[in-house]
C-alpha cells in the first residue's frame, strides 16, 4: 500500500524507536515470566483479578503504570463471574462475539454494578481501560464514565476508543486507546483498507485536538502484518502495541 513501502528497519533506526516499549494491552494470566515481560513497559494494561495483589504492587513499584479492565457498556463473563444474558434487569443485546450482553447504561442496578467492579480494579492499580463504550445509549455512557471520574478523580483513565461520546468525553479520560488503528482481526487478520485506516487517522487527529494521549492497539497474526501495524502507526507518531484477538502476548506479536 501506498506510503507503507517503508522497511521496518528504517523505522527501527528513527527516532520513533521508543515507541515500542511505551504500553502492553495483556489478558493473559501473571505467571513470573509474563510479569518480567510486563515490567518492561511504561503502563500495561491487565485483568487485575487475574494477579495476587503483590505481583501488582510490585509492577508498580517498578514504574510500570498498571491499569485494569473494565467494561462500561456491556456485561460480560470473567475469571469465575458468570454472565447469563436476561438474568439482569439491566441486560440489553447479546454480543455472541464476546459472550457478553449490552446494558441499559442509565439502569441503577448497572450503575451500583459497575462502581464495585470499578473499585474492585482499582484496589490494585493506578486507573482502568474502560471498554464498550460505544454498546450503549451515549448520554447514560458518558454519565457512567462520571461517576467512575468524580469517585476516583486521581485515576489515570483510557478510554478505548469512544470516538461518538467525543468532546464530552475528552473532559472525563485521560487518553485515548485506538483499538484496530492500522490493522484488525474481523473478519480476518489484516491492513485496513483505505477507507478504515483514513477512519482511524481522522479520530487520532480529533483526539489530540481534544487534548488527550493517544495510543494504538493492533493485530497481526504473522510477523509481516505486525512490521506493518508498527510501520503505519510511526508514520502517525502513535505508539501502538501489536497483539493476537485473545490478547494473549504479555510482550506483543515478534
Amino acid at each position: 500500500m501506498e506510503g507503507l513501502a517503508v522497511s521496518w528497519l528504517e523505522v527501527l533506526e528513527s527516532e520513533q524507536v521508543g515507541l515500542r516499549g511505551s504500553h502492553a494491552v495483556y489478558y493473559g494470566p501473571g505467571g513470573a515470566e509474563a510479569l518480567r515481560t510486563l515490567g518492561r513497559f511504561g503502563m500495561v494494561v491487565v485483568q487485575p483479578g487475574l494477579y495476587r495483589p503483590a505481583d501488582l504492587r510490585a509492577l508498580r513499584e517498578g514504574g510500570t503504570r498498571v491499569l485494569g479492565y473494565l467494561s462500561v457498556g456491556e456485561d460480560h463473563p470473567l475469571g469465575d463471574r458468570a454472565c447469563v444474558p436476561g438474568s439482569q434487569p439491566y441486560h440489553r443485546a447479546v454480543n455472541a462475539h464476546w459472550g457478553s450482553v449490552a446494558v441499559d447504561a442509565a439502569h441503577p442496578g448497572w450503575r451500583e454494578v459497575l462502581l464495585e467492579r470499578a473499585a474492585e480494579a482499582l484496589a490494585h492499580t493506578d486507573g482502568l481501560l474502560l471498554d464498550t463504550l460505544c454498546s450503549a445509549e451515549g448520554d447514560a455512557t458518558l454519565g457512567r464514565v462520571r461517576d467512575v471520574r468524580e469517585a476516583w478523580p486521581g485515576a489515570w483513565l483510557l478510554a478505548n476508543r469512544g470516538f461518538s461520546l467525543l468532546p464530552g468525553l475528552a473532559a472525563l479520560v485521560d487518553g485515548v486507546l485506538i483499538e484496530a488503528f492500522g490493522t484488525t482481526h474481523t473478519p480476518r487478520y489484516a491492513l485496513h483498507d483505505r477507507m478504515g485506516l483514513d477512519y482511524t487517522t481522522h479520530w487520532l487527529a480529533a483526539c489530540r485536538t481534544s487534548g488527550l494521549e493517544v495510543l494504538a492497539l493492533d493485530y497481526a497474526d504473522t510477523s509481516a502484518l505486525a512490521d506493518l501495524a508498527r510501520v503505519h502507526a510511526a508514520r502517525w507518531d502513535v505508539p501502538t502495541f501489536v497483539t493476537d484477538r485473545a490478547l494473549s502476548l504479555p510482550g506483543g506479536h515478534p
